[in-house]
Order: C-alpha cells, then sequence, then structure tokens
C-alpha cells in the first residue's frame, strides 16, 4: 500500500454532490459511492507505472451519507490515473469520463487488478468550431439503428477505422445518398464484453459457445465513450468528431443507453445531461428496468431533447396538454408484430394496420420499425420460420420463438427463382409499410442490403461475420437498396405521408376530401372480414404543403396481401384528374418506381400478389392517348 503521508499532495474534504473526477477552480475533486462502514481510498498512479504511487484513506470526515468526496488542491492530472480501494478490492469508477486498459473488443479480463484504470477528461476544450445541432423534427425524421462495432467491420474503409466511431464518420456519405437523418448507436459507452474469470468445476462441463456481450446490454461506465470503438488513442476527441462530422451533413446522433435496476437514477439522469452537453448528443434510447423516464422527462437540462423508450403516461406529463414539440418517441412493438402478420398474410389484420399506419399521437412520436437487433434481420424474416441460434451454443433455446415470420416456402438460402422474388418483393414491402406509415420509420442497419445473421435472432455473442453486416450486398441486392433510397426520398417529398399531428380522417378543412381514408374492394368502404388481406388509403395532400408552397399530391397506396391478384375499386378524382401508378413492389426489374409515370386510369386497379403499389393523381390522360394495362405481370 503506498504511503498516504509525504505526497506532496495537499487534500481536504470534496464536494460530495459530484461524482466521479471533475476539474474545479481549487483543483480535483474525487467522489465515489460506498456503503457507511466501507474502507475506501483513492489511489492515485503515475501514467504506465503498474502500481498506484499514491493512495489516500477516505476517513469519516469524507463522508456524506454515502458519498466519498475529496479534493485535490492545485492537482496536475495529466500525468495520472486513478481507481477506488473499497474494502480491501480495487474498483473502478462507475462515472469515469475514460477508462484505461480496455482497448481491446474482447480481450479476456486480467489477472493483474491495477491494469484497468480510470482517466480524466482533457484540460483542453474540445474545438467544436460552429457545430449546430441538426434539430430533426420527429415528423421529418427517418432513423437508423447499427452496431458501432459491427457496422464497418467488414467495411471497404481503412483497416484502422473498421469497427470504430472513426468508422462510423467513413460512412456519413452512405447515409446522405440512403436518405438518413437521424443515426442511433447501440451502447457504445464503456462496458465490459467478458464477466469476471471464475474457476471451473473440473466436474461441470464449461457452457459451450461464445460468451462475449457483444451488444453491450449491461451495467456500464455511462460517462465515456468506449475505448475498443476507437481508432485512436483519444476517445474523447473521435467521439467529438464523430458527431460533428455527422451533424455538419445534416444527422442527428442518437446514443442508446441500458440502465438496469442496480443504476442510481440519478447517475442515469447526469449520464444523458453529459453525452448532450459535452458530447453533443441529440438524443437518447432508453431501454433497463432502472430507466428513471418520468423524472428525466421532467428535468430541465434535458428539455427538448429526444427522448425515446417503450411507452410514457403522456397525460399525466403534460397535464393534458399538447407539447410545442414533440420530444419522447415510444417505441413501437405493437407496429413490429401487427407489420409482420400483415406482411405474411394472416387473417384478421386489416383493422390493426389502418390502425398502425394512421396512429400519430399529437402528445410524442411513435417509432415505426419491424425488425431490430432483438429478433431477426429483414433478410431472415422472409427466409426463416424459425430460429437457428444453435452457434450461440445454447442448444437454440435462447431467443423468441414468436417471430411472426415466414420463409416464402423454403428454409434457409435458396437458389429458386420464384422463391427468391418473392422475399425481395416481401423485403420492399416492409419498407414501404414502415415509410408510407404516419410516425417515425426505424431502419435496422444492414436490412436495406438484405443483411443476413443465418438465422440467428438472438445475436448478442456474435462478434464475428454473423452478428457483422455483410457489405457484398451493396452489390448482391442493388435492386433492394435502390428501393429504399427512392422509397424515402418519395416519403420527404410528401409531408402528407409524415404529418405533425394525427390525421383526422375528415374533411375538416372543407377540401372535399377527407385528410386519410381507407378503402377495400369498393371505394369508401373497408372490408374487415378476417379473410380480408386488401387496404387501400387514399391521402389528400391539400393539407399539407410541399416544401416549395405548393399543396401536396393525391396519393393512394394500395396494400394486396392475398396470394393471387385482386382488383381495387379507386375513389374518383376533382374532374381533369385521375390516377397513375408511381411505385410497384411487384416491379422487380428495376426499383419499382416510375419517374414520369403515363399509366392512368379512374376507376380501378389490379394489384398484383403481396404488393404494394402507390398512385398519385395526375392530369387526366387525353381521351385518344393509348393506355396500357395496369396489371402487373408477376412471377412469384
Amino acid at each position: 500500500m503506498a504511503n498516504q503521508k509525504n505526497t506532496g499532495i495537499k487534500y481536504q474534504p470534496g464536494y460530495p454532490l459530484i461524482s466521479g473526477a471533475n476539474r474545479m477552480a481549487e483543483g480535483y475533486n474525487f467522489g465515489v459511492e460506498a456503503q457507511e462502514q466501507d474502507e475506501v481510498s483513492l489511489l492515485l498512479y503515475r501514467k504506465h507505472a503498474k502500481q498506484p504511487s499514491v493512495e489516500i484513506s477516505l476517513t469519516e470526515e469524507y463522508r456524506t451519507g454515502r458519498i466519498y468526496a475529496i479534493l485535490l488542491k492545485d492537482f496536475d492530472a495529466k500525468d495520472y490515473e486513478y481507481n477506488f480501494r473499497i474494502n480491501g478490492k480495487i474498483q473502478t469508477d462507475p462515472c469515469a469520463y475514460r477508462i484505461m486498459g480496455r482497448e481491446h473488443f474482447g480481450a479476456p479480463m486480467s489477472d493483474d487488478e491495477h491494469k484497468v484504470r480510470c482517466g480524466f477528461l482533457s484540460a483542453v476544450p474540445y474545438d467544436w468550431e460552429d457545430d449546430v445541432k441538426p434539430g430533426i423534427s420527429c415528423e421529418d425524421m427517418i432513423l437508423y439503428k447499427l452496431h458501432v462495432r459491427g457496422y464497418t467491420k467488414q467495411a471497404k474503409i481503412e483497416t484502422r477505422k473498421k469497427g470504430t466511431f472513426s468508422g462510423l464518420a467513413e460512412m456519413i456519405p452512405y447515409w446522405k445518398e440512403l436518405g438518413i437523418n437521424a443515426v442511433e448507436l447501440m451502447p457504445s459507452y464503456e462496458f465490459m464484453e467478458l464477466p469476471p474469470v471464475q474457476k471451473q468445476n473440473a466436474m461441470i462441463a464449461p457452457r459451450m459457445g461464445n460468451l462475449i456481450n457483444y451488444w453491450g446490454y449491461t451495467q456500464g461506465f455511462y460517462f465515456t465513450p468506449k475505448s475498443s470503438y476507437c481508432a485512436t488513442k483519444d476517445p474523447q476527441t473521435e467521439f467529438c468528431d464523430m458527431v460533428k462530422a455527422m451533424h455538419k451533413a445534416g444527422i442527428a446522433c442518437i446514443m442508446e443507453m441500458y440502465f438496469p435496476n442496480e443504476v442510481n437514477p440519478l447517475t442515469a439522469l447526469r449520464a444523458l445531461q453529459f453525452w448532450k452537453r459535452f458530447y453533443h448528443v441529440d438524443g437518447f434510447h432508453l431501454l433497463g428496468d432502472g430507466v428513471p423516464l418520468d423524472m428525466i422527462l421532467r428535468d430541465g437540462v434535458l428539455a427538448g431533447t429526444m427522448i425515446m423508450a417503450d411507452g410514457m403516461d403522456a397525460g399525466a406529463l403534460y397535464h393534458g396538454k399538447i407539447p410545442a414539440k414533440k420530444s419522447f418517441g415510444e417505441y413501437n412493438q405493437g407496429f413490429l408484430q401487427d407489420m409482420r402478420r400483415f406482411l405474411k398474410s394472416d387473417e384478421e389484420m386489416v383493422q390493426s394496420v389502418q390502425y398502425r399506419i394512421r396512429r400519430n399521437p399529437d402528445s410524442h412520436a411513435v417509432i415505426n420499425y419491424i425488425t431490430c437487433q432483438d429478433g431477426f434481420t429483414l433478410n431472415d424474416l422472409v427466409s426463416y420460420n424459425y430460429k437457428h441460434n444453435e452457434a450461440n451454443g445454447e442448444d437454440n433455446g435462447d431467443g423468441s420463438n414468436y417471430n411472426f415470420s415466414w420463409n416464402c416456402g423454403v428454409e434457409g438460402p435458396c437458389r429458386k427463382v420464384i422463391v427468391r422474388q418473392t422475399r425481395e418483393r416481401q423485403m420492399r414491402n416492409a419498407f414501404a409499410l414502415m415509410l408510407f406509415s404516419q410516425g417515425v420509420p426505424m431502419i435496422y442497419g444492414g436490412d436495406e442490403i438484405a443483411n443476413s445473421q443465418d438465422g440467428n435472432n438472438n445475436a448478442y455473442c456474435q462478434d464475428n461475420p454473423v452478428g457483422w453486416i455483410d457489405w457484398k450486398g451493396l452489390k448482391k441486392n442493388e435492386g433492394l437498396l435502390s428501393f429504399v433510397k427512392k422509397a424515402i426520398a418519395f416519403r420527404k417529398e410528401h409531408p402528407i405521408l409524415h404529418m405533425k399531428k394525427e390525421m383526422k380522417e375528415t374533411d375538416y378543412l372543407a377540401k372535399g376530401f377527407p385528410d386519410i381514408s381507407f378503402h377495400g374492394e369498393r371505394a369508401w368502404f373497408c372490408n374487415y372480414e378476417n379473410t380480408s388481406r386488401l387496404l387501400g388509403v387514399m391521402y389528400c395532400g391539400a393539407y399539407t404543403e410541399k416544401a416549395d408552397g405548393t399543396a401536396d399530391d393525391f396519393l393512394y397506396v394500395g396494400y394486396n396481401f392475398h396470394w393471387e391478384n385482386r382488383k381495387i375499386a379507386l375513389p374518383n378524382l376533382p374532374a381533369g384528374m385521375d390516377w397513375k401508378k408511381v411505385m410497384d413492389t411487384g416491379d422487380l426489374s428495376g426499383d419499382g418506381f416510375c419517374d414520369h409515370p403515363s399509366e392512368s386510369c379512374k376507376k380501378s386497379i389490379e394489384i398484383g400478389p403481396r404488393t404494394i403499389v402507390v398512385l398519385m393523381g395526375g392530369q387526366e390522360v387525353e381521351a385518344d392517348a393509348p393506355v396500357a394495362s395496369l396489371q402487373n405481370d408477376h412471377k412469384a
């Protein structure tokens, strides 16, 4: 034990309200929580030294409740690192701003208790230049979720940047081209990928499989970027560089934070405040049983920050008033289940899908998604009826058994053209269901290029090609990628598809049509029978304006999830207008969009099996002009 006398460091009781190691006017304040009867001391290490050079015992005079705090006066931290010793055991500060000794992802825990240490924030402020947060409103957001490491491990970028924050910055041009304006990062604060080493009982066979915590949903060090996600030795600067580059491109950065019950609610709140102010993060997706959601949503520092979670009591939070700007997003598990069931042609889904398409509460946003890390990728959703998690080493017992998936006739990879075509059409349908519904669409990174996890619906431990994005899909699935780009652009071009407030299904502005209306085989009549798998949705664009100030168009989205053609009657348009088809998910010869539509009709359209079409109201075609057939010719 290092002697706390003759250290040359002056110290006194610190400020217990400030956790972690923070630079103050008088020096550095250290604060840590422990039990009242614990023996606590502060360890200071010279950089590169194997043992602490100073140990200062935090006696009763340094304790306030369960917080032990000490102020080192005129302390120069640049040559030091630190830990705490509590009841004889070395403890890393849970509120540290940097963790050293965990620079290699998945590296085994060292037997040296002094190897992992805490560091300090740089004394030189980061130069944010003229950084301005994008301020993306909920109704305009296109959200894209990814795993920092797995997203670029197989990308064509500089080797040292693969799997890092710097690697993500390299992907910004791709996101811009795709149409993404908000990126959500799975846990990218410091966490331990492997549990502490425990001695194995020789009589018990060790658990099979890879035990690495690849996703990061565990209690972590919530104030520091993950060092193994860095291409450099400076996590603070690298993360700031990434956020600044994203903001320059008009892309918001959303952090996913997991708080189990063991986390102090005040620590969770302070962590979010810190990431917002210090790292300029734009919002948070909160998970775990320890999320103090009510406290977070009422916090003044976080006011206006986008907060996403499973749900909240909007009435209690806003006292019946409607907020001027939506700053809470409800992650919508119901959308996932209903749309997956509609996609696979389950019975009695029309009314549920109608509700999901229209749902857009005035008080908060809904985050609509069909896939995320927890479950099948989109490609696997249309390729597997059953989970295939054998690689996880749990005898395929982990992961959900209820996936609402359909393999299109063959389990797993298939060379049959008819099966491959059906699967691509179903993936295009899934994107259309998300992008042409009100609310915020969330795309799981890699789905746009048909990334697969070989049927693994719980790849929490797969730090390998199973859990990484296969960027060969850029070439192999360029048709799907092109469709997604066009569908995102189409949504952006038509604000009637992403209104600020919930649509009313009435003609409240006396435009001659409701803002949104639902139809079946007959116009103005929606068939809710359990055998119906057909739905038509008409939008009256006069209820909003495009970017150029003109009224938006009439749009009609026809959904046919029968396995055969269906003829659907169309609502009449104002005089001099008729319907023109602008998108067809069944047309796999290109991107599915017609840039200059000429086909038109007034009365009806025949939609192919398991197909979504989009029609736009346009000028009526002259009587003697040839009109091509609107019937889809499907091979699958």
